[in-house]
């Protein structure tokens, strides 16, 4: 990498991506500037300390809800259309909460139906735009532009929360939350202007059903994803404390103005930049991905515990200074890991999931510190959270993520190419593959082990049954079997490939005695039933082989 590319700012040399990213971080301004007036205005209309602790969760709530379903949208559908109802949804939203400030109607109960609306238009808006970034921008420009992405959430952050602070004793409330709402439609049509270079294919396009499912099966078959959805998770559980939490200090404990409030806001934003631009980059060139967490987890040790017992407006922004700065190292280094780990055809579903459990979590969260804060004192309720936080950290060392950086998830599809006396429908099954492997006693352990992840990558990839049998009468003879529910699935299965599956799986491959490789036959259901696990089928119909080997019997028992 050069050191033009190597520059945070490079991608914004894209006019494009350029236009784009000065559109949300007008929005994210202005987003977090109404962050800060919606919980004055809370305040104001005598919202108890549990109820300005659920704000958080009425914020993070429809993430969890909706994010998961807008991933699957996100991969099927025009992405552009997703994002322009979502950022439309939102103005009108912030538009209704503004008609309400004006009317001075609001109360706690609406000003969180509200934020929970405006919740929906950003979970519907989140995985479609972390989507359509490597549409915009070149591979030189995509670490700049991930690294952007960042930076506008920080910027948007401080400056959003400053802002509101001070401008709210002289503009008011409702004309703030309708800059937000005129913010939202300046967006909207900026990403109209955007013309994806490509439309998405139709050619087996899979409806939302199958998105959804396909999605569901992915994260539970990858042992991966599975880590760092976990981690994300209890991550959540603790930095969640601060967006709970904080209002009920600053508000109730330090009896902060408007403009003392979103100066404590920004410093968490403050934290979040300094550490994403300086203290990140020089942990990563000394230390591992985990290393980072663990910093990460020790710091908000520290942060949790010193909320218990300070006061003061000074030291409690330092504390979410430092707040700031263990969000940007661990929720970067998640990130990341992730990103590392998806393969392009299910990035937008995983960013969904990601989203969906971590804000879940904060959600999650924020009920379970409110709780605390009505049952114990405030300070209980901090130091129990310091204590959640030490435990994370002896958590992290067992379920570590510098595998990550280790992943190779390039696209390399099998070659799919079948010759068929009877071209199958795409919709024709379910489909059962069976592939006939002889296997050497010597390399019989070597093949065990092989076949465990090519059976996890046929389950990722649209398998919903698999399974791998030995044969009785000839010991050495396995028979891998995996059934997908349509010809188009196992289409779709093939070209999901990446580079590690497809050399695990010539590997097992090569470990076949013969010259004319593993036999491989496609058998179709005579009988159509739903296509979904759980709903059995008999009655197959031969419809190819690759050669006709003398019948065999296999095995009851399975070993998938």
């Amino acid at each position: 990498m050069n050191n033009k590319s190597a520059s945070t700012w490079f991608a914004l040399r894209n006019p494009v991506f350029c236009r784009l990213w000065l559109a949300t971080l007008l929005s994210g301004t202005f987003v977090s500037a109404q962050d800060v007036t919606a919980t004055w205005v809370m305040h104001y209309v005598g919202a108890s300390s549990v109820t300005l602790s659920l704000m958080a969760a009425a914020a993070s709530a429809p993430f969890f809800i909706f994010t998961l379903p807008a991933g699957a949208i996100a991969d099927i559908v025009n992405r552009r259309a997703v994002i322009v109802g979502a950022v439309l949804w939102q103005a009108a939203w912030s538009a209704l909460l503004a008609l309400g400030a004006w009317m001075d109607v609001l109360n706690p109960i609406s000003v969180l139906i509200c934020i929970f609306a405006l919740g929906i238009g950003l979970a519907f808006g989140a995985p479609v735009w972390g989507a359509i970034v490597p549409d915009i921008v070149s591979k030189e420009e995509l670490p700049s532009a991930i690294t952007l992405g960042g930076v506008q959430l920080n910027l948007s952050g401080i400056v959003g929360p400053a802002l509101g602070g001070f401008l709210l004793p002289l503009l008011d409330a409702p004309l703030l939350i309708s800059f937000n709402a005129l913010a939202f439609v300046v967006v909207a049509f900026v990403v109209m202007q955007w013309k994806p270079s490509q439309e998405p294919s139709a050619k087996l396009r899979e409806n939302f059903t199958e998105s959804f499912i396909s999605s569901l099966r992915y994260a539970r078959n990858s042992q991966r994803m599975k880590v760092i959805l976990f981690r994300n998770v209890l991550f959540s559980l603790v930095i969640s404390v601060i967006p709970a939490l904080l209002p009920v200090v600053a508000l109730r404990e330090c009896a902060c103005s408007a403009a003392q409030l979103g100066l404590i806001f920004a410093c968490v934003g403050v934290g979040s930049l300094g550490g994403a631009v300086f203290v990140l980059p020089y942990l990563r060139a000394r230390i591992t991905p985990n290393a980072i967490t663990s910093i990460a987890m020790v710091i908000m040790v520290f942060v949790l515990l010193s909320m218990a017992l300070i006061r003061q407006v000074p030291a409690l922004m330092v504390s979410m200074a430092l707040a700031g700065v263990a969000w940007a190292l661990a929720g970067s280094e998640l990130w990341v890991a992730g990103q590392r780990v998806m393969p392009g055809w299910v990035r937008g579903r995983m960013n969904a999931f990601l989203i969906m459990l971590g804000q879940g979590s904060m959600a999650f969260g924020a009920i379970l510190w409110a709780t605390g804060v009505a049952h114990l004192d405030l300070d209980m309720t901090f130091a129990c959270g310091a204590v959640f936080a030490l435990v994370v950290l002896v958590i992290g060392h067992r379920f570590s993520l510098n595998f990550a950086s280790e992943a190779i998830v390039d696209s390399a599809p099998l070659d799919d190419r079948h010759q068929f006396p009877t071209v199958p429908d795409d919709d024709d099954g379910p489909i059962t593959i069976t592939i006939d492997y002889a296997i050497a006693g010597t390399d019989r352990d070597e093949f065990r082990i092989l076949m465990q992840e090519v059976q996890a990558t046929c389950r990722r990839n649209g398998a919903f049954q698999c399974r791998l049998d030995e044969s009785l009468e000839e010991p050495g003879l396995f028979r891998l079997e995996y059934t997908v529910s349509t010809w188009a699935e196992h289409l779709r299965q093939n070209q999901r490939m990446t580079i590690e599956e497809t050399k695990v799986y010539k590997k097992a491959w090569e470990l076949h005695e013969g010259n004319l490789g593993p036999a491989v036959r496609h058998f179709r259901s005579t009988q159509r039933f739903m296509h979904l696990p759980g709903f059995g089928f008999s009655g197959r119909t031969f419809t190819n082989t690759s050669r006709m080997p003398k019948p065999r019997l296999v095995a009851a028992t399975s070993e998938g």
